[in-house]
């Protein structure tokens, strides 16, 4: 069975308004040997959406609608989730956000 990515459950239908919790690859996140890790780099319409964990272990979301620029930013170094912890993602026309979500068993489906 393939791995369903992040990039797969953004499309058309939510292109401008969505949310959507995933379970990151946790090995890949938290590897200091690796100077960024792109979980999502897609654009869809109008619409370009980023999440990356940059250099200084920033998980940055961007969402781009035309020529307006959201950016939500968790610091992965002062703040080490629970290893099932989901990342929960929210964005509209005029906001984006990225924040840890705890329900349990939010995205059991949905390991990246």
């Amino acid at each position: 069975m393939a791995t369903i990515k992040i990039a797969d459950l953004i499309d058309e239908y939510n292109e401008i308004k969505g949310t959507l919790s995933f379970k990151p690859d946790y090995k890949r996140l938290c590897d200091k040997n690796l100077e960024t890790v792109v979980l999502c780099d897609k654009k869809v319409g109008k619409s370009h959406f980023s999440l990356i964990r940059n250099q200084d272990f920033e998980i940055i979301f961007t969402h781009k609608v035309g020529e307006k620029i959201h950016q939500s930013k968790l610091d992965f170094n002062t703040f080490q989730p629970v290893h099932d912890s989901c990342l929960h993602l929210y964005w509209g026309p005029d906001f984006c956000e990225v924040r840890w979500d705890y329900t349990t068993g939010c995205c059991d489906a949905f390991a990246l």
